[in-house]
Protein backbone atom coordinates (compact mmCIF):
# COMPACT_ATOMS: atom_id res chain seq x y z
CA UNK A 1 0.00 0.00 0.00
CA UNK A 2 2.69 2.43 0.88
CA UNK A 3 4.57 1.74 -2.44
CA UNK A 4 1.24 2.86 -4.04
CA UNK A 5 0.65 5.85 -2.39
CA UNK A 6 4.49 6.83 -3.65
CA UNK A 7 3.93 6.09 -6.89
CA UNK A 8 0.40 8.01 -6.90
CA UNK A 9 2.25 11.28 -5.01
CA UNK A 10 5.01 11.26 -7.28
CA UNK A 11 3.20 11.09 -10.92
CA UNK A 12 0.74 13.71 -9.54
CA UNK A 13 3.99 16.02 -8.88
CA UNK A 14 5.36 15.08 -12.41
CA UNK A 15 2.04 15.72 -14.01
CA UNK A 16 1.53 18.90 -11.80
CA UNK A 17 4.80 20.04 -13.16
CA UNK A 18 3.74 19.61 -16.82
CA UNK A 19 0.05 21.45 -16.94
CA UNK A 20 -0.19 20.62 -20.44
CA UNK A 21 -0.11 17.00 -20.14
CA UNK A 22 -2.24 17.42 -16.58
CA UNK A 23 -4.66 18.96 -18.84
CA UNK A 24 -4.77 16.06 -21.47
CA UNK A 25 -5.27 13.51 -18.48
CA UNK A 26 -7.89 15.77 -17.14
CA UNK A 27 -9.62 15.86 -20.11
CA UNK A 28 -9.16 12.42 -21.13
CA UNK A 29 -7.86 13.43 -24.40
CA UNK A 30 -4.92 10.20 -23.74
CA UNK A 31 -4.68 6.58 -23.83
CA UNK A 32 -3.65 5.97 -20.17
CA UNK A 33 -2.34 2.74 -20.71
CA UNK A 34 0.22 4.01 -23.50
CA UNK A 35 0.84 7.08 -21.28
CA UNK A 36 1.47 4.85 -18.10
CA UNK A 37 3.77 2.63 -20.00
CA UNK A 38 5.65 5.68 -20.97
CA UNK A 39 5.82 6.83 -17.27
CA UNK A 40 6.78 3.80 -16.09
CA UNK A 41 9.89 3.48 -18.84
CA UNK A 42 10.98 7.30 -17.85
CA UNK A 43 10.37 7.15 -13.73
CA UNK A 44 10.50 3.52 -13.02
CA UNK A 45 12.16 1.53 -15.89
CA UNK A 46 14.06 -1.04 -13.43
CA UNK A 47 9.56 -1.55 -12.15
CA UNK A 48 7.80 -3.38 -14.46
CA UNK A 49 5.40 -4.20 -11.92
CA UNK A 50 4.88 -0.37 -11.54
CA UNK A 51 2.63 0.01 -15.05
CA UNK A 52 -0.75 -0.66 -13.37
CA UNK A 53 -0.20 1.56 -10.04
CA UNK A 54 0.95 4.21 -12.48
CA UNK A 55 -2.22 3.50 -14.41
CA UNK A 56 -4.36 3.76 -11.25
CA UNK A 57 -3.28 7.58 -10.11
CA UNK A 58 -3.42 8.70 -13.87
CA UNK A 59 -7.15 7.46 -13.89
CA UNK A 60 -7.62 8.83 -10.58
CA UNK A 61 -6.05 12.12 -11.47
CA UNK A 62 -8.28 12.31 -14.61
CA UNK A 63 -11.70 12.08 -12.01
CA UNK A 64 -10.04 15.11 -9.89
CA UNK A 65 -10.80 18.70 -10.04
CA UNK A 66 -8.07 21.14 -10.19
CA UNK A 67 -8.02 24.78 -8.73
CA UNK A 68 -9.01 27.34 -10.74
CA UNK A 69 -5.57 28.16 -12.35
CA UNK A 70 -5.49 24.83 -14.02
CA UNK A 71 -8.42 25.55 -15.06
CA UNK A 72 -8.67 28.36 -16.83
CA UNK A 73 -5.47 27.55 -18.60
CA UNK A 74 -6.72 24.48 -20.07
CA UNK A 75 -9.96 26.43 -21.13
CA UNK A 76 -7.54 28.90 -22.98
CA UNK A 77 -5.48 26.13 -24.53
CA UNK A 78 -8.96 23.94 -25.49
CA UNK A 79 -10.26 27.11 -27.02
CA UNK A 80 -7.23 27.80 -29.27
CA UNK A 81 -7.23 24.17 -30.17
CA UNK A 82 -11.25 23.54 -31.03
CA UNK A 83 -11.08 26.46 -32.88
CA UNK A 84 -7.77 24.59 -35.48
CA UNK A 85 -8.22 22.57 -38.55
CA UNK A 86 -6.09 19.63 -38.92
CA UNK A 87 -4.67 18.56 -42.57
CA UNK A 88 -2.69 15.70 -44.09
CA UNK A 89 -0.42 15.27 -46.74
CA UNK A 90 1.01 11.86 -48.11
CA UNK A 91 3.78 11.32 -50.20
CA UNK A 92 6.04 13.57 -48.19
CA UNK A 93 10.15 13.09 -47.98
CA UNK A 94 12.90 15.30 -45.82
CA UNK A 95 16.24 16.25 -47.27
CA UNK A 96 19.37 17.40 -45.32
CA UNK A 97 21.55 19.42 -47.02
CA UNK A 98 23.77 21.95 -46.58
CA UNK A 99 21.91 24.81 -48.81
CA UNK A 100 19.66 24.97 -51.85
CA UNK A 101 18.52 21.27 -53.26
CA UNK A 102 17.17 22.52 -56.30
CA UNK A 103 13.36 21.40 -56.39
CA UNK A 104 10.23 22.83 -54.89
CA UNK A 105 9.91 22.76 -50.90
CA UNK A 106 7.46 22.46 -49.16
CA UNK A 107 8.66 23.86 -45.94
CA UNK A 108 12.26 24.15 -44.85
CA UNK A 109 14.32 24.59 -41.24
CA UNK A 110 18.23 25.60 -41.15
CA UNK A 111 20.75 25.53 -38.08
CA UNK A 112 23.98 25.52 -37.46
CA UNK A 113 23.68 22.01 -38.64
CA UNK A 114 22.61 22.16 -42.00
CA UNK A 115 19.22 22.58 -44.01
CA UNK A 116 15.84 20.38 -43.36
CA UNK A 117 13.63 20.31 -46.42
CA UNK A 118 10.08 18.82 -46.79
CA UNK A 119 9.27 18.19 -50.34
CA UNK A 120 7.11 15.69 -52.38
CA UNK A 121 8.04 12.20 -52.82
CA UNK A 122 8.49 12.17 -56.60
CA UNK A 123 11.42 14.43 -55.72
CA UNK A 124 13.50 11.60 -54.27
CA UNK A 125 15.22 9.89 -56.87
CA UNK A 126 16.48 13.11 -58.41
CA UNK A 127 17.80 13.98 -54.97
CA UNK A 128 19.16 10.60 -54.30
CA UNK A 129 21.47 11.09 -57.68
CA UNK A 130 22.67 14.17 -56.15
CA UNK A 131 24.38 12.31 -53.18
CA UNK A 132 21.51 13.99 -50.73
CA UNK A 133 20.43 12.30 -47.40
CA UNK A 134 16.94 11.74 -48.28
CA UNK A 135 13.86 10.31 -45.67
CA UNK A 136 11.25 8.74 -47.59
CA UNK A 137 8.16 7.28 -46.99
CA UNK A 138 6.66 9.96 -44.77
CA UNK A 139 3.39 11.64 -44.20
CA UNK A 140 2.59 15.93 -43.39
CA UNK A 141 0.05 16.72 -40.58
CA UNK A 142 -0.35 20.68 -40.15
CA UNK A 143 -2.49 22.03 -37.88
CA UNK A 144 -3.88 25.62 -38.96
CA UNK A 145 -4.75 27.25 -35.79
CA UNK A 146 -6.07 31.28 -35.35
CA UNK A 147 -3.58 34.06 -34.54
CA UNK A 148 -4.54 33.84 -30.60
CA UNK A 149 -1.99 30.71 -30.52
CA UNK A 150 0.97 32.76 -30.37
CA UNK A 151 -0.33 34.70 -27.16
CA UNK A 152 -1.28 30.87 -25.63
CA UNK A 153 1.12 29.71 -23.55
CA UNK A 154 1.11 25.12 -24.24
CA UNK A 155 -1.02 25.00 -26.96
CA UNK A 156 1.90 23.51 -29.12
CA UNK A 157 2.58 21.00 -25.87
CA UNK A 158 -1.19 20.20 -25.83
CA UNK A 159 -0.37 19.01 -29.06
CA UNK A 160 2.87 17.24 -29.04
CA UNK A 161 2.19 15.53 -25.17
CA UNK A 162 -0.73 14.24 -27.35
CA UNK A 163 0.66 12.46 -29.61
CA UNK A 164 3.85 10.98 -27.71
CA UNK A 165 1.36 9.60 -24.90
CA UNK A 166 0.42 7.29 -27.85
CA UNK A 167 3.82 6.34 -28.36
CA UNK A 168 4.31 8.23 -31.74
CA UNK A 169 7.00 9.92 -32.82
CA UNK A 170 7.24 13.27 -34.53
CA UNK A 171 10.50 13.31 -36.84
CA UNK A 172 10.28 16.76 -37.73
CA UNK A 173 8.91 19.60 -36.57
CA UNK A 174 8.31 23.30 -37.79
CA UNK A 175 6.59 26.39 -36.47
CA UNK A 176 5.20 29.09 -38.80
CA UNK A 177 3.12 31.77 -37.39
CA UNK A 178 -0.26 29.87 -36.71
CA UNK A 179 0.57 26.83 -38.42
CA UNK A 180 2.05 23.72 -36.56
CA UNK A 181 3.58 21.58 -39.11
CA UNK A 182 4.67 17.70 -38.32
CA UNK A 183 6.57 14.90 -40.05
CA UNK A 184 6.20 11.51 -39.22
CA UNK A 185 6.14 7.92 -40.58
CA UNK A 186 3.37 6.97 -42.64
CA UNK A 187 2.39 4.13 -40.01
CA UNK A 188 1.95 6.57 -37.40
CA UNK A 189 0.21 8.88 -39.51
CA UNK A 190 -3.65 7.80 -39.36
CA UNK A 191 -3.48 7.59 -35.77
CA UNK A 192 -1.74 11.09 -34.97
CA UNK A 193 -4.73 12.27 -36.99
CA UNK A 194 -7.45 10.57 -35.41
CA UNK A 195 -5.73 11.93 -32.12
CA UNK A 196 -5.39 15.59 -33.63
CA UNK A 197 -8.93 15.71 -35.07
CA UNK A 198 -10.18 14.30 -31.49
CA UNK A 199 -8.11 17.32 -29.82
CA UNK A 200 -9.50 20.03 -32.44
CA UNK A 201 -13.30 18.86 -32.13
CA UNK A 202 -13.55 17.54 -35.77
CA UNK A 203 -13.68 13.85 -35.18
CA UNK A 204 -17.10 12.50 -36.27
Amino acid sequence: MWLLATIANIIRLYLKRRPQLLWLVHNGLCNYSALARRLQKELYPQKKDSFFAIKAALLRLAQEKEAGLQKEWGKEVEKILKASSVEIRTNIAVVSSRGSIGVPVIATASSKSGVMSVVDSAYVPQLKKKGLKVMDDLTLVVICSPPQLQDTPGCVAAILDAIAAEGINVLQFISCHTDTLMVMRNNDALRAYEILMDLTGQKE
